[in-house]
């Protein structure tokens, strides 16, 4: 059990690190479209944002099992 949980989150690191590759490509890929040649992708800006959505969820899930939390975890580390 204890280890398909841990298959289970390291494959949802994977999948974090593949929505933020995905938003980094898109974004980037429509801004030299729009700039460059005056034309860009419709779809880009609402699937790059359902990418950060989903990476937001996905992160919270996997912060929460190794008990971390951004504030939290700064502040008790300057302590």
């Amino acid at each position: 059990m204890q280890k398909s949980t841990h298959f289970f989150f390291k494959l949802l690191e994977l999948l974090i690190v593949l929505c933020m590759v995905a938003m980094v490509i898109m974004v980037f890929g429509n801004v030299v479209l729009r700039y460059g040649f005056n034309s860009g992708i419709d779809v880009s800006d609402e699937m790059s944002r359902y990418c950060f959505v989903w990476l937001t969820y996905i992160g919270a899930m996997v912060a929460m099992r190794e008990k971390g939390h951004l504030g939290v975890d700064t502040l008790v580390k300057h302590l």
